[in-house]
């Protein structure tokens, strides 16, 4: 997220006529930044770069979080995506989709996934409930760690993004047999997408996106948004991201409310079946 945004401030500073600062706000999975900007002036001087953590995870994990994702923000546009890619250790005979998803019913418990955050399990979770696959969670503190234990055999699978994956895919040293996105990835095209592979209706992705505080004007909402799609659309702003494994990506305010709203549907039915988050 952080490199993206800094990759899109210098363009936003042109198309505004003004500073763009990017400021972290680490803490409790993305609750400190929403809360911030929650409770700002909806003037748009103060706004909110969130992923499906802090809008779709969180209100399923916290029974009493601070902020609400739908009512306390106004959608401003989609940012970017990231594709995640399914990687299993070389060691697991499995060469396709359907060979995991064979291997994983035929031997129940005997393999191990590694999820990064909330929103990996979430993603790994719908895997597993579209396909019946048999697949243990084992929680890490980030995606590198994930990698990391995927190297050392202490897990045998993940989904996974790709810029800290992608170096070991094409060194042999973790397999990848599909991507998560409804197309193949220019940087991995041999890989194919989860349908491609017999698992249709998976589409999930790691998205990026703005938001301004509830009760932002719409005239503020509607500049902001054309503003960052025609920073998005610069050749330079577009390349660096495509570069790195980054999808940029715009919306109207409408479809980005939209997509938050169906995928808090979707896994608050993933968090029911699986018993995940808050009781």
């Amino acid at each position: 997220m952080d490199f993206t945004l800094r990759t899109l401030a210098d363009r936003l500073r042109e198309e505004l006529g003004q500073p763009v600062i990017v400021e972290n706000k680490p803490g409790a999975d993305g609750i400190v930044a929403a809360r911030l900007v929650a409770d700002a002036v909806p003037d748009g001087y103060t706004l909110l770069s969130a992923s499906p953590v802090q809008m779709t995870i969180n209100p399923l994990l916290h029974d009493k979080l601070q902020y609400d994702a739908v009512r306390d923000f106004e959608p401003v546009s989609m940012i970017s995506r990231v594709p995640l890619v399914l990687v299993v250790d070389p060691a697991v005979p499995a060469r396709s989709v359907a060979d995991l998803v064979a291997y994983a019913r035929a031997h129940p418990g005997a393999l191990n996934y590694g999820s990064g955050s909330s929103t990996f399990l979430f993603a790994t979770e719908v895997f597993k409930q579209i396909t019946g696959a048999d697949l243990t969670h084992v929680p890490y503190n980030g995606i590198p760690p994930v990698v990391n234990a995927m190297l050392a055999g202490d897990v045998q699978l993940a989904l996974v993004n790709l810029p800290p994956s992608i170096g070991h895919i094409r060194s042999g040293k973790l397999h990848a047999l599909a991507v998560t996105s409804a197309m193949r990835e220019p940087l991995l095209p041999e890989v194919p997408t989860l349908a491609e592979a017999g698992v249709p209706g998976y589409g999930f992705v790691v998205w990026i996106a703005m938001f301004a505080p509830a009760g932002t004007p719409a005239d503020i909402v509607a500049r902001l948004q054309a503003a960052i799609a025609r920073g998005l659309a610069a050749p330079d702003v577009r390349d660096k991201l495509i570069a790195s494994g980054i999808v940029p990506m715009t919306s109207t305010p409408q479809a980005l409310g939209d997509v938050v709203r169906r995928d808090l549907g979707l896994f608050g039915r993933v968090a029911k079946t699986a018993r995940i988050g808050a009781p």
